[in-house]
């Protein structure tokens, strides 16, 4: 009897340590795949920032010199790296009026007239994150 418990206590213990073993297993990949998914979102936020550069570059460029324009693609160094880049491309939306109907932006409809530009800022980083950006703005201008 006594060496018949001791070989059923030897099989509980490998069954255990086998049962530990496989919860480590487990808890090994799943901490695995947090780490990855925090690194995609790490790039994807390095991409997001980027487009929003690239939106301001472009802003900044239609103050200066209004009218269609492209930069890029152009690094932007965020968090102390520079695995992230922009490119803009800056158009004039073209219509009978920039304005939507029932607005206006002068006392007749000859004084002024608004010119409407659209930018798609593109931010690329690293593991092929890839953000597109809309911002669509306004020059108002002397009638031509």
């Amino acid at each position: 009897m006594k060496h018949a418990a001791k070989g059923a206590a030897l099989a509980v213990a490998l069954i255990l340590l086998s049962g530990l073993s496989a919860l480590a297993l487990a808890a090994a990949a799943a901490a695995v795949t947090a780490l990855a998914l925090a690194g995609y979102q790490q790039a994807a936020a390095l991409a997001f920032e980027a487009a929003e550069a690239g939106v301001a570059h472009a802003l900044i460029a239609a103050k200066e010199h209004p009218g269609p324009d492209a930069a890029g693609p152009k690094p932007h160094r965020v968090g102390g790296t520079a695995d992230a880049r922009f490119e803009t491309q800056t158009t004039e939306v073209k219509g009978d009026g920039a304005l939507p109907p029932g607005f206006s932006i002068g006392a007749t409809d000859h004084a002024f007239q608004a010119q409407h530009y659209l930018i798609l800022s593109d931010g690329h980083a690293t593991r092929n994150a890839r953000v597109r950006l809309e911002q669509g703005f306004y020059v108002v201008v002397p009638h031509q």
